[in-house]
């Protein structure tokens, strides 16, 4: 997943493979540290979306320098990924719902609805899309994948967050945090594709940037292990009084005088 690469060129391919390399030191760093620190069978489906795309990188580069970048094995060695990566993350964002919900008092069951919705519209979309022969099919999906991605952050955000009695811990907020910023990365990606079209080597730059800044916190967050825990109801109530003295000075200070 190098954004450098993605439709322009970086006037060298030393800055290219630079980039390369420093994505893949990355990844590999995140899955060795997870397996020294037993991480592995606590979050699987976070460590095979790392390794598929630690795999996927190479994979393309090597297609590349056999088979050049106008070839169908290119073509397909590209795309194909992009069907495959948004599954991975609606895995991970329900693999942070599930760990969340069975914390705490209230225990519930993690439901994919939100999910099926996200995939329904998703696949609504798509099927919309491909009716219309004009354009590539792949372009179209993407669309379609990012919508469903963006409504799943979205939802698990809105409902990890407004859980008040357990605290997140370092591991699930790393990885709510570095998957909001890679949807949010392929969202920017897309538009500058749709509207922008001519490409900008600063932009590709600051797109590699927010790339390797969502690693980093994955490397950083999952270094140890340190899950979700439930609060104590004293250490609770002092966050309620917090928040409701936050809330009188507030009202204090946007009231009419």
């Amino acid at each position: 997943m190098i954004y450098g690469l993605f439709g322009i060129s970086l006037g060298s391919m030393f800055t290219a493979y630079a980039l390369i390399v420093v994505g893949n030191a990355l990844l590999l760093l995140i899955l060795v540290r997870g397996l020294m620190a037993h991480l592995f069978h606590r979050y699987p489906a976070f460590y095979l979306y790392i390794g598929f795309i630690l795999a996927t990188g190479p994979a393309q580069i090597g297609i590349i320098a056999m088979c050049g970048l106008r070839s169908p094995a290119y073509y397909w060695a590209w795309n194909l990924p992009n069907l495959i990566s948004p599954l991975f993350i609606l895995l991970v964002l329900r693999d942070i719902c599930k760990q969340v919900d069975a914390v705490g008092e209230s225990r519930k069951k993690g439901s994919i609805v939100p999910f099926l919705v996200a995939g329904g519209a998703a696949v609504g979309l798509v099927a919309s899309q491909l009716l219309i022969t004009v354009g590539d099919p792949f372009f179209r999906f993407d669309a379609g994948a990012l919508f469903a991605e963006t409504l799943a952050s979205i939802y698990v955000y809105t409902r990890v967050s407004g859980r008040r009695d357990v605290s997140l811990g370092r591991n699930l907020k790393g990885m709510l945090m570095g998957v909001s910023l890679l949807v949010g990365l392929q969202g920017v990606n897309f538009a500058r594709l749709l509207f922008v079209r001519s490409p900008f080597e600063i932009f590709a730059f600051f797109l590699q940037f927010v790339y390797f800044l969502a690693l980093s916190v994955f490397a950083y967050s999952l270094w140890s292990y340190e899950p979700a825990v439930e609060l104590s109801a004293d250490y609770r109530e002092r966050i309620g009084k917090v928040g409701e003295d936050l809330e009188k000075a507030i009202r204090i200070l946007v009231s009419p005088r």
